[in-house]
């Protein structure tokens, strides 16, 4: 029985057709398993593991450089002139009208504490939104945002926005939350209890 089965398997790839597509079937799997996921590192860019709370940012977190609009004007700036403060991260979409109808409130909350508090807004579009930012959305606020991301949104992956993440000056995630949490009382809560326990040195 083996030695039959053998035998045919034997006649089936002798003929030019077989083994054409056995030589087909081979690349293609090769191809695959070569070709790299998109997250795997293996474009160029460094593989970005995703964290969450009571996880601290990876060092390269500071040193990141991105795309930022502010007061009408974009810059490239360094996510280390946010360190050493209480941080909170504003993922946020020009599609998303409940984010929008929110910075208001993040604008007094970054007047009343800004001598100890940053708010960042983030969002992932890219440069042809800065005019519809500047017009439609960010007019009268002073919070900065970045645009055009891909670090910040693949180290805090969500579904849905808004979507905010809370850093302590030393950048632990304190915690990830919806909108309906951010009011003064706990981002007063927030500042207070870093600057006690968690300035850096």
């Amino acid at each position: 029985m083996m030695n039959s089965t053998l035998y045919n398997l034997y006649k089936a790839f002798k003929s030019k057709r077989a083994r054409v597509m056995l030589l087909c079937l081979v690349s293609m799997f090769s191809l695959s398993a070569q070709t790299p996921r998109k997250d795997s590192g293996a474009n160029g860019l460094p593989a970005i593991t995703p964290i969450g709370v009571d996880y601290y940012v990876p060092e390269d977190f500071w040193n990141q450089q991105l795309k930022v609009y502010s007061n009408g004007k974009t810059a490239v700036v360094s996510m280390a002139q946010f360190r050493g403060k209480p941080l909170i991260l504003d993922f946020w979409s020009t599609s998303c009208a409940s984010c929008i109808t929110k910075f208001p409130k993040l604008h007094v909350l970054q007047l009343k504490f800004q001598r100890d508090f940053n708010v960042l807004l983030v969002d992932n579009e890219d440069n042809d939104q800065i005019h519809r930012m500047r017009n439609d959305f960010l007019r009268d606020n002073i919070l900065p945002t970045v645009y055009g991301d891909r670090y910040l949104n693949a180290l805090f992956p969500h579904r849905g926005v808004p979507y905010y993440v809370w850093i302590t000056p030393i950048g632990r995630i304190s915690a990830i939350t919806s909108a309906e949490f951010v009011d003064e009382q706990k981002v007063k809560a927030f500042i207070d209890y870093s600057l006690k326990y968690e300035m850096p040195n």
